[in-house]
């Protein structure tokens, strides 16, 4: 695997930890991070799948999306935005998590939480 994709995972997995810890909600993710049993798991698990999203993105949403890597990398945040607003409507699973109040602040969190991620990401993976 490309090194720059590695970096640009945990990176970005990273950031979005500290983040999501700020902003009080990791929204449809926190079923997934549940799932690790422990502090440490869970940042596992984190790194694990920003990891493997940094790699879809590396490969395949990269050369495709407009804009300079902080655009193209909001632009992929969004996206996964996106998929996990229909995987909470479509799935009990990631439901609670990512409509726990649909008027509260959560989506919008979410959304902010997710377009830094992709941000951080887009920028980490085009450093040289």
């Amino acid at each position: 695997m490309d090194p720059r994709v590695v970096r640009a995972g945990v990176g970005s997995s990273v950031v979005a930890l500290l983040v999501g810890a700020a902003l009080g909600t990791y929204g449809g993710w926190t079923p997934v991070f549940d799932l690790a049993g422990s502090q440490f798991g869970f940042w596992v698990v984190a790194v694990v799948l920003g990891s493997v999203l940094a790699y879809i993105y590396a490969y395949w949403f990269n050369a495709f999306l407009p804009g300079t890597p902080i655009i193209r990398g909001a632009i992929y945040g969004i996206l996964v935005w996106i998929l996990m607003l229909i995987l909470g409507g479509v799935s009990s699973f990631f439901k609670e998590a990512t409509y726990p109040d649909p008027a509260g602040p959560t989506v919008f969190l979410t959304l902010v939480l997710h377009v830094v991620w992709g941000s951080i990401l887009g920028i980490l993976y085009e450093v040289r």
